[in-house]
């Protein structure tokens, strides 16, 4: 393991147990916390390997960016999640970014699971995940429109949905895939 390993292994866990605290009690990522990240990042692999070292981190950033965009543009994250990754990146480069975010994908139901638990909302999530199914598959097969309408209508809108901190299942899927080797023969 050559030193810029050894630092960028501190950093990423550093920065990420750091975003998962802040992220978990107050609901946001501060960019105090991910620019200067992705600029060290970036400066990091720069110093090291010269230009190769910069589009590595370019790389990365920008393949977090794409990764997440698309989620952010219809509400399914905010932004801090989309330049949390992208600051991963910036020291991990887009393989690891793409490993990272497949490990979160694989990891954040199990923790959605625990906050939908622990909130007491396990049955308006249900019956919000069936409204939403059923929606979706009433396209295909109309009479199941009509049951997704049913459901609507046993939905209390005054119960708030469950919200998970998305930065928190990334940290754990950065801390997984930077500490095993769990699917490092996929990328």
């Amino acid at each position: 393991m050559t030193w810029l390993d050894k630092v960028t292994l501190l950093a990423v866990t550093i920065l990420v147990i750091t975003v998962a605290i802040f992220d978990f009690r107050e609901r946001r990522i501060p960019n105090f916390l991910v620019f200067p990240a992705t600029f060290i990042g970036l400066t990091l692999h720069s110093i090291s390997n010269g230009l190769a070292g910069c589009l590595f981190s370019l790389k990365g950033i920008g393949l977090g960016f794409g990764l997440l965009l698309i989620p952010y543009l219809t509400n399914g994250m905010k932004a801090g999640d989309v330049k949390f990754l992208m600051a991963i990146g910036s020291f991990t480069g887009a393989a690891g970014v793409a490993r990272i975010l497949l490990v979160t994908l694989l990891c954040y139901p199990l923790f959605a699971s625990i906050v939908v638990i622990h909130e007491k909302k396990l049955g308006v999530t249900w019956l919000r995940f069936q409204r939403i199914l059923f929606n979706f598959l009433g396209f295909f097969v109309p009479g199941l429109k009509l049951y997704a309408m049913q459901l609507e209508s046993r939905d209390d809108e005054s119960i708030a949905s469950s919200t998970t901190p998305f930065g928190v299942a990334l940290a754990a899927g950065t801390l997984v895939s930077a500490h095993t080797d769990f699917l490092k023969h996929l990328v």
